[in-house]
């Protein structure tokens, strides 16, 4: 495996690296604790990879057979060998801590010339399980990362360490593990092997070993103070029906206690809306914008009266529901009186379907197996409880609603399917899922739910997303009981990575807006460059060859002085002022050799947009010396080949055409209107186009009002699409394009739906004598 194909530090020490003291000071005092941790570990990591090999049976290949047991003499000799190299490795990176950061933040810097070479197909599958390991371990310990990242950031003077960079980090270890196990000469069979202990070790005592660094480093005075504080649910993230559903609720409790049902349109729950774990969306599914304040492991089950008189507004709206389903199908409920189950009975019976694996098409379907079952044990009818029916009567029409919202054969769709019994549980436990929108389990479902939105584009799918979301729902599904911790757990690490990939969508998108302004400022440059050149003939003819060669050839130049200079500096009117001797020798009647000084000027003006010096000389003589220079013609067809084939300033990268240059017709009032509101918007925001099978949520993430020019990005922060402005606003016009005030996730969506339906149904019922719902 050859060494270059993992980044390692180099080989240096902390007595030597150049840091202030008190950096230098704290970084020893880490490096003995990570000797001390990793020299107990390693040896133990190789004792085990070893007995690993010793217990796999033999094989019939020979050559196979050799390579084990050369693998494990290797591992059984080599402990002292690895754990030197690889504290070696790790020191360095410590040392290098400073001069790491300051060069890779220097902006003179330039760009690395990049060379593609073949590698060994053995050592990229190598890099790639690290980088797959170091992301999964990362994950599970992404707060304690970040704390240290924002810490390794003060001792290197730099913006904090993203998990990737830190030198502690798991991306480090596993690289320095692979360096340090190079002079082992392991089989392939054998490095799989040793990786996956070094990822069983690291689950293990990697979140101590992280908590003891940040320890050690506070008390060094190293941001002792640091802690995470949550983010806030934005205002404007909650759905309409929902926003107003949890105001009418807090009225109603802070008049009366709760005590309902006389006003029809409040019967809402509070917090009836998720709030969009696609928050920034820049990655489907971003980080989950809400916070899980008091969402902690271990807390209370018990729903908190807030949770209850909420609950009970749900319960009118379910009520309402049943009294107008009896109007319109006479008996369509059921009047005896039947024992009703105790709850615990009913958990018992979810828990033993999810083991068994009982397959049903909906969350009704279900009811009727677990009810049948009960009629079984019981030896007579049994009926469920008000409170735990209207539970499962609330969640049956919010799954129902989302699965009919959610597109077929979808990754989300499937997901969804496998949260439903889980949610059943947990709704039956805590009634908060239904009232409080930064319930754990609704902030899952919501997430969850992105991967299988109709909007969602091919594009937007990305592997490290769906791993996410995949191991949340994994995580809740190992736990047959269904219990409120689990989802907590789950969606803690989901938020994490959620938020993980948000910042490096934003960080995307960021990087195409600049990219985007850079565009536009060289196509005004453009613009202004051909401006002067036809301000500067003033109305002279030039020949077509020295036409060519103006528009494309010295219109470069001229772009490039106006970029880096403007047009008030003394460079770009000395540029004028060439331009004027050029068209002057091409227009003259009387040609003459030009000066070959000025024929140096013109090359050295040429060869800075980046023409060679052979063909910046042969076209600098044909502007200078305009109709005396006597070229066959063969000498010029061959110049104007090279300078088509010669890609141009900028190209491939050029904007799009203006409104001004746009070949449509006349825009009517209607797509006038509309061209004002995009140039009116303030900040980025989310639309929705018609393609050819379904609509696709993009972000606006730029438009100038100057130029014309928009860039569009997908939920990863990337550029799709060249529309400009005028585009846009025809597609607004039309109805094929849609501005959204927010970016509301298919569950919020779905959510926002059932109780939208449930209102209008108490609204059509009237208040039910002021009497509270059932089961409260």
């Amino acid at each position: 495996m050859p060494a270059s194909t993992f980044p390692t530090s180099q080989s240096s020490t902390l007595a030597d690296a150049a840091l202030p003291r008190r950096a230098r000071h704290a970084l020893e005092r880490l490096l003995v604790d990570v000797r001390a941790e990793m020299g107990q570990q390693l040896p133990q990591l190789l004792q085990d990879t070893e007995l690993m090999l010793a217990r796999t049976a033999p094989g019939g290949d020979a050559k196979l057979e050799a390579a084990r047991y050369a693998s494990m003499r290797s591992l059984g000799g080599g402990t002292a060998t690895v754990t030197r190299r690889f504290m070696a490795q790790i020191e360095g990176s410590l040392a290098q801590l400073q001069t790491t950061r300051r060069k890779h933040a220097d902006p003179g810097d330039m760009p690395p010339v990049l060379t593609l070479s073949l590698l060994d197909e053995e050592a990229v599958s190598d890099q790639s399980v690290l980088e797959t390991m170091a992301s999964r371990i990362e994950s599970r310990n992404s707060l304690g990362l970040q704390l240290l990242g924002q810490r390794f950031g003060v001792l290197a003077g730099a913006p904090a360490f993203d998990g990737e960079s830190l030198p502690l980090g798991p991306q480090a270890l596993c690289n320095a593990l692979a360096d340090a196990i190079e002079a082992l000469e392991l089989s392939r069979y054998a490095r799989m092997q040793l990786f996956q202990q070094f990822e069983k070790a690291m689950s293990t005592f990697y979140p101590a070993m992280v908590d003891a660094l940040n320890a050690r480093l506070a008390q060094d005075g190293i941001l002792p103070h640091l802690s995470f504080v949550p983010v806030r649910v934005r205002p404007g993230s909650v759905a309409p029906a929902a926003a107003r559903a949890a105001k009418e609720a807090e009225e109603q409790q802070a008049q009366g206690g709760g005590q309902g049902g006389g006003n029809a349109s409040g019967g809402g729950a509070p917090g009836a809306g998720s709030t969009a774990a696609g928050g920034r969306g820049g990655q489907p599914s971003g980080p989950g914008e809400v916070s899980t304040r008091g969402w902690a492991p271990g807390a209370a089950q018990a729903p908190a009266k807030p949770a209850n008189a909420g609950f009970a507004l749900l319960q009118n709206l379910l009520k309402r529901r049943r009294v107008l389903l009896a109007k319109l199908k006479p008996g369509g409920i059921d009047e005896r009186v039947r024992e009703p189950l105790r709850r615990d009975e009913v958990l018992d019976a979810l828990q033993r379907m999810r083991n068994t694996a009982t397959k049903a098409d909906t969350l009704a379907d279900y009811r009727q197996i677990l009810l049948a079952q009960a009629r079984q044990m019981h030896g007579h009818g049994v009926a469920l409880a008000d409170a735990d029916s209207d539970s499962f009567d609330l969640l049956t029409l919010f799954t129902t609603q989302l699965q009919r919202d959610l597109r077929k054969s979808s990754p989300g769709e499937a997901l969804v399917e496998r949260l439903r019994l889980p949610l059943a549980q947990l709704a039956l436990r805590d009634h908060r899922f239904f009232t409080d929108a930064a319930h754990p389990a609704r902030q899952i479902l919501s997430a969850v739910s992105v991967a299988g939105a109709p909007w969602l584009a091919d594009d937007d799918m990305d592997s490290q997303w769906l791993g996410l979301l995949q191991r949340a729902v994994s995580s809740v599904q190992q736990d047959s009981d269904g219990a409120l911790d689990t989802f907590v757990e789950a969606n803690q690490t989901l938020q994490s990575g959620l938020q993980a990939l948000a910042r490096k969508a934003e960080m995307t998108e960021r990087r195409q807006v600049e990219a985007a302004r850079g565009r536009e400022k060289l196509a005004l440059a453009r613009q202004r460059a051909h401006a002067e050149i036809q301000r500067l003939l003033h109305g002279r003819d030039l020949p077509r060859f020295h036409t060519i060669l103006m528009e494309q050839a010295w219109a470069d130049v001229l772009s490039l002085v106006h970029l880096r200079s403007g047009e008030q500096s003394g460079d770009w009117q000395q540029l004028l002022d060439v331009t004027e001797r050029i068209i002057d020798a091409s227009t003259a009647e009387a040609p003459a050799a030009a000066d070959p000084d000025f024929i140096d000027q013109v090359r050295a003006a040429l060869e800075q947009v980046g023409y060679h010096a052979e063909d910046a000389n042969a076209i600098a003589r044909q502007l200078a010396n305009g109709r005396g220079e006597t070229d066959d013609l063969a000498s010029r067809t061959e110049l104007l080949v090279q300078l088509r084939a010669r890609a141009r300033l900028g190209e491939g990268n050029a904007a799009a055409p203006s409104a001004g240059g746009s070949t449509h017709a006349a825009p009517g009032p209607d797509v006038q209107a509309a061209h004002e509101q995009l140039r009116a918007l303030q900040r980025q925001a989310w639309i929705e186009l018609d393609e050819d099978e379904h609509p696709v949520r993009r972000r606006l993430a730029w438009v100038s009002a100057g130029s014309g020019q928009a860039l569009v990005v997908n939920r990863r922060g990337l550029r799709v699409g060249n529309d400009d402005l005028d585009t846009l606003a025809r597609k607004l016009a039309a109805g094929r394009m849609r501005l959204l005030d927010a970016d509301p996730t298919p569950a919020e969506a779905a959510w926002d739906t059932t109780m939208n339906s449930l209102q209008r149904i108490a609204m059509s019922e009237g208040p039910l004598d002021g009497e509270l719902g059932h089961g409260d």
